[in-house]
């Protein structure tokens, strides 16, 4: 899989989560749920 540049800014943890798991549906093709996102949040 190639690197993915996508980034994000929000003011609301819900908005960031909301648009990273749309972000991953639609230009990858993955299903993330918000426990995995909030866990790429940690690491970001």
């Amino acid at each position: 899989m190639e690197d993915c540049n996508f980034m994000i800014r929000a003011n609301e943890e819900g908005e960031v989560i909301h648009i990273v798991r749309e972000h991953a549906q639609d230009k990858h093709g993955m299903s993330i749920s918000d426990k995995d996102v909030r866990k790429g949040m940690a690491n970001a």
